[in-house]
C-alpha cells in the first residue's frame, strides 16, 4: 500500500553552509510502497530553491495527470501481456513477461506512457543493480531483499519493456519508444551452458542402452537434433520417416497454463526454417527398435490404448501409452546422468551439447540453428565461444586472392 503523502517542506537554510535547501515529497512512491523522497541543496538563494521546488511539482504532477489518450504505462505492459497470451506463447514465457510488467507497474505503473524516458529506464535499472532481488519464503510469500537483482532478470525487464512499447508504437498508441535507444549496459561474460563433451556423450548413450527408465531411442534423438525436451515428447510416428532416416518437428507438449500436470499441444516455441531433421543410422536402428516395443506395449494395453488426444500416435510413450512430461524427462535424464558418473545434466544440457559439438566440428551455424529452431543470430550470440576462428586461414585466403592477378 502507498504511504500517505506528506507535505513538501520548504526550502531551509543550512547553517553550517549558508545555502537553501529543500526536501521535496514525490508522489510516485518507491516500489516498495513507501514515500519517494528527494532531496535538493547548494542553491545560493531562497528564490532559487522555491523555483527547483516549484518546477519538481509541476513535473511530478504532470506526469501522473491523464494522458490526453488515456494510456498508462501500466496499460502498455498489460496490452503487451495479453497480446502474448493470444498469440500462444508458452506458459514460462508469458509468467516471464508478467513477472516484468509487475516490476514495470510498481515504479511507473499511473505515469503517462508518454512521459517515460529513457533517462528514468536507466535510473531504475542501475537501482535494481544494486538491490532488489526478490526471495520466496515459506509462509511469507515473496518479499524484496536488499540484495542485487541479476543482471539477466534486469535484461528481462528491459527486454520486455522495449517490446511492450515497441508493440504500443506500431499500434499507433504511442510516437517513441523510451527504451529503444538504452541498455541494461555491459556486464560480466555469460557463464557458459552446461554441456557434455561428445565423449561423455557417447558414454551416455551406452549407459542409457542397457537400462529401461526411458523409452529406446529418446536419448538418441534428443542428441542427434538437439530439439527441445517438450518437441521431442510431442513427436508422433506420422513425422517419422525410418526408410528416409529423418523426422519433422511439427509441435511440442507443454503444461497447461492452469494445472502443470495436465499437457496439451502446443506450436514450437519458435516458427522453424527447417523442421525435417535428418537422423544418425545408429538412431534409425534404436527407433526401428522403439517401434516394435511400442506395438508390443499396444497389445497388451488392448482397448486401453489411447487413440485420441495429446498421447495419440507418439513416438515416446509409457507403456501403458500415456505421453511422457518434458519435465518428468528432464529430470530422469538428470538422475541418470549422476547414475552414469557423468557431470549432472538435463535435457535442455544435451541441447546444449549437440550445438557445442556441431559448431567445433564445423557444422555451418546457419544449419545448427535449423536443426535448434532458432535464428543464426541467436546461436551466433549464445555460442561465440565456441565457434571456431581460423583468423590465420583467412588471411592467407583473401591474401592469395589479392594477389592472384601478380602470379
Amino acid at each position: 500500500m502507498t504511504s500517505p503523502r506528506s507535505a513538501t517542506v520548504a526550502p531551509k537554510k543550512d547553517p553550517k553552509t549558508g545555502s537553501w535547501r529543500f526536501v521535496f515529497d514525490s508522489v510516485h512512491p518507491n516500489p516498495d510502497g513507501s514515500r519517494r523522497q528527494i532531496l535538493r541543496r547548494g542553491f545560493p538563494t531562497r528564490a532559487a530553491a522555491k523555483d527547483e521546488l516549484d518546477r519538481l511539482r509541476r513535473e511530478d504532477a504532470d506526469l501522473t495527470a491523464p494522458a490526453a489518450n488515456g494510456l498508462s504505462v501500466s496499460d502498455v505492459m498489460e496490452s503487451f501481456v495479453r497480446a502474448k497470451r493470444l498469440a500462444g506463447k508458452a506458459p514460462g514465457t508469458l509468467a516471464q513477461y508478467e513477472w516484468a510488467g509487475r516490476i514495470v507497474t510498481e515504479r511507473w505503473g499511473g505515469w503517462q506512457a508518454a512521459k517515460l524516458t529513457g533517462d528514468h529506464l536507466e535510473q531504475a535499472y542501475a537501482e535494481m543493480l544494486s538491490s532488489g532481488r526478490r526471495q520466496w519464503r515459506r509462509g511469507k510469500g515473496t518479499e524484496e531483499t536488499g540484495r542485487a537483482m541479476s543482471r539477466r532478470s534486469v535484461e528481462i525487464v528491459h527486454k520486455t519493456t522495449k517490446a511492450a512499447f515497441k508493440l504500443a508504437v506500431d499500434r499507433g498508441h504511442l510516437v517513441r519508444n523510451p527504451a529503444a535507444l538504452i541498455s541494461v549496459g555491459a556486464g560480466k561474460e555469460r557463464a557458459e551452458r552446461p554441456h557434455w563433451t561428445p565423449d561423455q556423450v557417447g558414454r551416455f548413450l551406452d549407459f542409457v542402452a542397457d537400462r529401461d527408465d526411458l523409452p529406446t531411442g529418446l536419448v538418441e534423438v534428443m542428441a542427434d537434433t538437439g530439439a527441445r525436451a517438450g518437441e521431442v515428447a510431442g513427436i508422433r510416428w506420422a513425422n517419422v520417416d525410418l526408410e528416409g532416416g529423418t523426422l519433422t518437428i511439427t509441435g511440442q507438449i507443454a503444461s497447461d497454463p492452469i494445472d502443470s500436470k495436465v499437457l496439451t499441444d502446443r506450436p514450437t516455441k519458435r516458427p522453424r526454417s527447417k523442421s525435417t531433421l535428418g537422423l544418425h543410422p545408429a538412431t534409425v536402428v534404436a527407433l526401428k527398435r522403439r517401434q516394435k516395443e511400442q506395438k508390443e506395449d499396444r497389445l497388451l494395453m488392448g482397448a486401453g490404448w489411447p487413440k485420441s488426444g495429446v498421447a495419440a500416435d507418439l513416438l515416446f510413450t509409457w507403456p501403458d501409452g500415456a505421453p511422457l512430461h518434458p519435465k518428468t524427462m528432464s529430470r530422469m535424464i538428470a538422475r541418470l546422468s549422476v547414475e552414469a558418473g557423468l557431470p549432472r545434466l538435463t535435457a535442455h544440457g544435451l541441447r546444449h551439447s549437440f550445438a557445442t559439438a556441431a559448431l567445433a566440428a564445423r557444422v555451418p551455424v546457419e544449419v545448427v540453428a535449423a536443426r535448434l529452431g532458432n535464428t543464426p543470430r541467436m546461436v551466433q550470440e549464445v555460442y561465440q565461444h565456441v565457434i571456431p576462428a581460423d583468423d590465420a586461414g583467412a588471411a592467407q585466403l583473401v591474401g592469395d586472392l589479392y594477389r592472384k592477378r601478380q602470379a
